[in-house]
């Protein structure tokens, strides 16, 4: 049978590496910016464990939304898509007592999908909106997962008070200053992540930042090694995902 992936521009290599470790039998046929073409003799319904890929379309054009997750009940203005979250958790590469902190962590989609997908151990989740914490605990209810596996704050970044050097990755969906706030805004938020986590990430930690400003992230982390690691369309906008670490 015949299998066509629909992927987020900019993560074929990743959707390739999900796609073969889990069925190291496939043969791929065709990888384009947009999709991927595979043969195999698993039926569609085994693939739904995929969750880098948006959509599989089979032979018989039935279609199944990989992206779409049963516990991701409530949502933010300008929240992540749930398969660029899975990615950017591969690029991360977490590990099972892997500490996480999402300092802008909307509906918690990072952190949900570091501990559904990846078994870390625990998440930090922050967020300066009411609603976005309210929103990640109903989702984090929804994941079934043990609270003590999560601690979830209110904070405004600039106010975090945490200073236990305890944390191995930062992964977050950090504010584009275009559809939420503005450049300016950025500038001072920005300096304040770099500030925290330069304080709580362990040495041997790193960072993976999803963003548009991209000439911001160079200037604030430029006493770190920053490597950009792809750029991806997410609802039209081009940002790009960095992996910063200590240098």
């Amino acid at each position: 049978m015949k299998y066509t992936l629909k992927i987020l521009k900019g993560t074929k290599n990743f959707v390739k590496e999900e796609l073969l470790s889990k069925y190291p039998k496939t043969d791929i046929l065709k990888v384009d910016d947009e999709k991927i073409l595979f043969e195999s003799e698993n039926d569609i319904e085994e693939f739904r464990n995929l969750y880098s890929p948006t959509h599989i379309t089979d032979e018989k054009e039935i279609v199944l939304n990989l992206s779409r997750r049963d516990w991701r009940k409530e949502y933010v203005s300008a929240g992540i898509n749930p398969s660029l979250a899975y990615i950017m958790c591969m690029i991360a590469d977490l590990k099972e007592n892997d500490i996480l902190l999402d300092p802008f962590c909307g509906a918690s989609t990072i952190p949900i999908t570091a501990i559904k997908y990846f078994n870390i151990k625990r998440c930090v989740c922050i967020d300066i909106s009411d609603s976005a914490i309210v929103k990640s605990k109903q989702n984090f209810l929804n994941a079934k997962i043990e609270e003590d596996r999560y601690k979830l704050f209110r904070k405004d970044i600039q106010d975090i008070k945490l200073n236990k050097r305890n944390i191995d990755k930062i992964v977050s969906n950090l504010p584009f200053g275009i559809r939420v706030g503005n450049h300016d805004e950025n500038i001072s938020i920005y300096k304040h992540l770099e500030e925290l986590a330069n304080r709580l990430l362990r040495k041997k930690g790193s960072i993976v930042l999803l963003t548009q400003e991209k000439k911001l992230i160079h200037e604030v982390f430029k006493d770190w090694d920053i490597k950009s690691i792809t750029q991806v369309n997410e609802g039209g906008l081009l940002p790009e995902i960095f992996l910063v670490k200590r240098k």
